[in-house]
C-alpha cells in the first residue's frame, strides 16, 4: 500500500495541457515515457507537491484511494513520479553493436558548392583490398568481442558510382557476420540521381536502405545540388524516390537547412508529407544562420505537421528534428566514440566524417595490427563528453545529448534556445497524434 507514501513528480518533468481535455507528461531523463493525460489525469499530476500523501491528494481531489495507486503505479514504471529516488541514465560499459560511417569514393557526379569533403574528386572509390581488410575487421569484432549487430552506412561523394563493388561486398559480408551470429545492415547516404532496375532489385533482395540528401523542392534543390553542367537534380530525385517507394525499399530523407534553403521549408514539409516518407530536418554546423527567419520557416512548417496529424499523417513515425532523442533518449549524440566511427577509402580511422582530409590526433587504420575496431573507437579520440556546466544540469540533457561533438562551442550546441523551443513543440504534436488516434479508435 501507498497511500501514506509521499509522491515526488520528476526533476525533468515535462508538464503541458494541450486544450481543454488533454495534456501530456514526459520524464526526460527516462526513456519512453511521454504520457498522453485526459483531464483528470492531469489535475493528480498537477497536484503532487512532494509534501502530501498520495491518501491527502485522493481527499483533495475526491478520488477512491485505490484507484490513485493504480495510476500513480503506473506513473511510477517510467519515473514520471517515483516514492523514492530517481534513477540517473548511465553510459553502457561497451558497446553491442556497431555502426560506421564508409567513405566508398570521392568522386561525385554533383558539383555542391557547400560540400564539406575537403578531398572531393581527388581519386578513385575504395579498392578492394580496403574492402576485404574491412571485412576481416568486423569479423573479429564479432568474433572477438561478441558484437551482434553492425551496421555499415555507405557513403561519399556518391556511393552509388560504386554499386558494383558493394554489390558484392554486401552478400558475403552477410554470410560471413551471420555464421558467428552477427546481424549485418547496410544503407547508401545519395543523392539518388542514379538508380536503375538492378539497384532497385538488389535492395529488395538484401534489405538495402536510402539516406537521401534533399534541399527542398524543384528551384530551390536545383539551386544547391546541380549537376556540374548546371542542370538541376530535383527531376530525377523526385522520380528515383517515387520508385523506391513504390518498391516498398526503405528511404528516408535528409535536409541540412541552411540560409540558401530556409524559406522552402514549408513547401519541402508540405512536399514530404504527401510522399509520406520519414525526413529529417537538421541545422547547418560550422556557419551562421539566420535564426528568426528559422524560428519563423519552422514554426510555420510545424503548423503544416500540426494540420497533416488531423488527416491522419503518422507524425511520431516520419518526423526527426536534428540530433534529437524525445523518446528513446541517449547518453551521447552518436555512436562515434562509443560504437561507431567512419573509416575513409583508404582504411584510415576518424572519429567522424567530417574529419576526412585533416589531420587529427589520432593517426588509426584498419590495416595497424594488434587493434581491433573496438579497441580503435576506444582508443581514438573523444569529444562527445565535453559538454558544457549547463547542459549537465539542462532538463533536456538526454534529449539533445548537447549536439554534435565535432561543432559544439563551449560545450553546447549552438542551436540550444531553438531547441529549447521546439521540443516542447515535438511533445504536443505528439500528443496531438495520439489524441487522433484515441478519437478515431
Amino acid at each position: 500500500m501507498m497511500k501514506n507514501l509521499v509522491p515526488q513528480k520528476s526533476p525533468e518533468l515535462l508538464l503541458s495541457h494541450i486544450n481543454d481535455d488533454y495534456g501530456y507528461a514526459v520524464n526526460c531523463s527516462y526513456p519512453n515515457s511521454f504520457r498522453l493525460l485526459n483531464r483528470s489525469q492531469f489535475e493528480i499530476l498537477q497536484a503532487i507537491n512532494g509534501k502530501d500523501d498520495a491518501q491527502e491528494i485522493a481527499a483533495q481531489l475526491g478520488i477512491d484511494i485505490d484507484t490513485l495507486e493504480r495510476f500513480l503505479s503506473l506513473l511510477g514504471k517510467t519515473e514520471i513520479i517515483s516514492f523514492t529516488d530517481f534513477t540517473t541514465p548511465q553510459k553502457p560499459t561497451g558497446p553491442k553493436s556497431l555502426n560506421f560511417w564508409i567513405h566508398t569514393t570521392n568522386a561525385c557526379n554533383l558539383g555542391c558548392s557547400y560540400c564539406y569533403i575537403s578531398t572531393l574528386n581527388t581519386g578513385k572509390g575504395m579498392t578492394d583490398t580496403v574492402r576485404q581488410q574491412l571485412l576481416a575487421k568486423l569479423l573479429e569484432a564479432a568474433s572477438v568481442r561478441g558484437i551482434k549487430h553492425i551496421r555499415l552506412r555507405l557513403a561519399g561523394g556518391e556511393p552509388m558510382g560504386q554499386f558494383a563493388a558493394w554489390k558484392s561486398f554486401i552478400p558475403d559480408a552477410r554470410t560471413t557476420l551471420d555464421y558467428v551470429g552477427c546481424k549485418f545492415d547496410a544503407g547508401f547516404v545519395t543523392n539518388l540521381t542514379q538508380l536503375n532496375d538492378e539497384i532497385i532489385a538488389f535492395s529488395k533482395e538484401y534489405g538495402i536502405g536510402y539516406g537521401v540528401s534533399l534541399d527542398g523542392v524543384e528551384a530551390i534543390h536545383d539551386a544547391t545540388r546541380s549537376f556540374r553542367s548546371g542542370c538541376g537534380s530535383f527531376g530525377i530525385v523526385d522520380t528515383n524516390l517515387r520508385k523506391l517507394l513504390a518498391e516498398g525499399i526503405a528511404v528516408s530523407i535528409n535536409t541540412v537547412v541552411t540560409n540558401l534553403n530556409l524559406l522552402g521549408l514549408p513547401d519541402l514539409t508540405r512536399y514530404l508529407i504527401a510522399l509520406d516518407i520519414p525526413f529529417r530536418y537538421s541545422i547547418v554546423k560550422g556557419e551562421q544562420i539566420n535564426a528568426q527567419l528559422l524560428d519563423e520557416c519552422l514554426s510555420e512548417s510545424y503548423e503544416i505537421m500540426q494540420d497533416a496529424i488531423e488527416q491522419g499523417w503518422k507524425f511520431s513515425q516520419r518526423y526527426q528534428f536534428c540530433d534529437l532523442k524525445p523518446n528513446e533518449l541517449g547518453f551521447q549524440t552518436c555512436a562515434s566514440g562509443f560504437s561507431g566511427g567512419a573509416i575513409y577509402i583508404d582504411g584510415s580511422f576518424k572519429y567522424c566524417h567530417v574529419q576526412f582530409g585533416e589531420q587529427t590526433t589520432s593517426n588509426q587504420s584498419i590495416f595497424d595490427e594488434g587493434v581491433d575496431l573496438v579497441d580503435m573507437i576506444s582508443q581514438g579520440e573523444h569529444h562527445e563528453d565535453a559538454k558544457s556546466d549547463d547542459c549537465r544540469k539542462c532538463r533536456y540533457r538526454s534529449v539533445c545529448t548537447s549536439g554534435c561533438p565535432v561543432y559544439r562551442v563551449n560545450g553546447k550546441d549552438p542551436q540550444c534556445s531553438l531547441y529549447h523551443r521546439f521540443i516542447p513543440k515535438y511533445y504536443e504534436l505528439q500528443a496531438r497524434e495520439r489524441i487522433k488516434l484515441l478519437k478515431r479508435s
